[in-house]
């Protein structure tokens, strides 16, 4: 694998990569590569901490391993790596032109149909990584819309829900073969899993990645939007229930409610959205969380 070799002093004055307000990017910062623009450098915050650091390194090999032996190009692979002093710093990554997802699910400039779309190839990637083969034990791990870009800027053909490509990337925090992936926000408060044989927890009380954890944040995902909150994944599992019979009421279809119901159903695996994914036509001023609350105000 290429090595781009900085000393100290070349390594403090690498130029910051500007990232978009609100993007998130807890566990590293972005440089871009010196002299060039068409490749940026993900470097490890914690980069002193040894362990860790061998951890990435052996993500990294897993994912490029896995990539080589499988057709993926849906999942962005490092270039190279950055070391300082001769010590693993970060990896490199060519740039991707485009948004994350984010910047198109949340915009009123998006038709309902083109996000449709978007939850449809973003289901797609995570069905492709849980039906691949079995030896590698993959698991996308950290499900959240800013680590998914629709390649290329806002056109007529993305904005007409013409055919447009989805890249996955923060993909050095996949489960992977040994590697044992990263899990983040919507899997952060894993007190809410403890009692879940289906969300085992490692050692360090976090939940271990698997295809339900994936099938899980990308349901939470699509409620977001639906709901037109973040507040979905705080919801204790009553008031979720209230709020999937809420979208029942509204004519939500049967099949994507129930594969949304699945994901505290601790006797069986997650049911996927994605062959139920235009359901999601019905989403409205009315399928709020907040719209949910006054409904229910109004009851009592």
């Amino acid at each position: 694998m290429r090595e781009l070799e900085l000393s100290r002093k070349q390594f403090n004055k690498l130029e910051k990569f500007p990232l978009i307000e609100g993007t998130l990017e807890s566990e590293s910062n972005l440089y871009w590569v010196p002299n060039s623009k068409s490749e940026i450098i993900k470097v490890y915050k914690d980069y002193e901490d040894i362990a860790y650091m061998d951890e990435k390194w052996g993500a990294i090999n897993n994912l490029i391993k896995y990539t080589s032996e499988l057709d993926f190009p849906e999942l962005l692979v490092p270039s190279g790596i950055l070391k300082v002093k001769k010590q693993f710093m970060g990896s490199i990554y060519p740039v991707l032109e485009g948004y994350t997802i984010k910047q198109y699910l949340y915009t009123f400039y998006c038709p309902v149909k083109v996000k449709i779309e978007i939850f449809r190839k973003v289901g797609g990637i995570l069905e492709k990584i849980k039906n691949s083969n079995p030896k590698y034990n993959a698991a996308f791990a950290d499900v959240h819309t800013d680590n998914f870009m629709i390649i290329g800027y806002p056109s007529k053909n993305i904005l007409n829900g013409h055919d447009f490509k989805v890249m996955a990337c923060d993909t050095d925090s996949m489960k992977i073969l040994d590697s044992p992936g990263v899990t983040g926000l919507y899997l952060a408060d894993s007190d809410k899993f403890a009692d879940y044989e289906k969300y085992p927890l490692d050692k360090d009380y976090m939940v271990i990645p698997s295809s339900n954890t994936d099938i899980y944040c990308f349901i939470m995902m699509i409620l977001e939007l639906v709901a037109k909150s973040n507040c979905v994944s705080f919801l204790n599992e009553d008031e979720y229930y209230y709020y999937l019979d809420y979208l029942d009421s509204l004519g939500f279809d049967s099949n994507l409610l129930r594969s949304f119901a699945s994901i505290y159903e601790d006797d069986k695996d997650n049911i996927s959205p994605l062959p139920y994914i235009d359901g999601l036509i019905k989403m409205s001023k009315k399928s709020t969380l907040v719209n949910f609350y006054k409904k229910r105000t109004l009851k009592k």
